[in-house]
């Protein structure tokens, strides 16, 4: 015996919300795909029309109708945390390497450098590798320059 589909029905607060993301077009364009499915989704399309109409699989049709069932409009527009390797600079690592491009230069250097600040931040083991753009990125974000 076949499972009777639940069907999405928006109010129409929540349809102007998605409405408005559709049109701004400023979000995401994941989360405009989500709000278009769920659009259509109300509108009474079968499965294979949004799928076909959006671009989207199977997977990704019942995950954002299930979000939507689950926890409501925002649950199924927003992104969900991923996993991944974690970012090397923390804001500690941050404030080193500020602190130390703000300090003295090393003996028989003028001035300090990406490859120098490198050098130092491996030998005083506040990190095991890091490169020169990651150290650039962190001076540029502090304001400051080493020219």
């Amino acid at each position: 015996m076949a499972r009777i589909a639940t069907k999405v029905s928006l109010s129409e607060s929540e349809k102007t919300e998605l409405s408005s993301i559709i049109k701004k077009g400023t979000h995401k364009s994941r989360k405009i795909t989500r709000a278009r499915a769920l659009l259509l989704m109300n509108s009474g399309k079968s499965r294979i029309e949004v799928q076909s109409e959006l671009g989207i699989d199977s997977n990704h049709y019942y995950r954002i109708k299930k979000r939507y069932f689950a926890g409501g409009l925002s649950n199924a527009l927003e992104e969900r945390p991923r996993s991944g390797q974690p970012p090397i600079v923390t804001q500690r690592l941050e404030a080193q390497i500020t602190s130390m491009a703000c300090s003295e230069s090393p003996a028989g250097s003028a001035r300090w450098t990406l490859s120098l600040l490198n050098q130092k931040m491996v030998e005083l083991n506040y990190v095991e590798t890091i490169s020169n753009e990651s150290i650039r990125q962190v001076l540029k974000k502090a304001g400051l320059s080493l020219g």
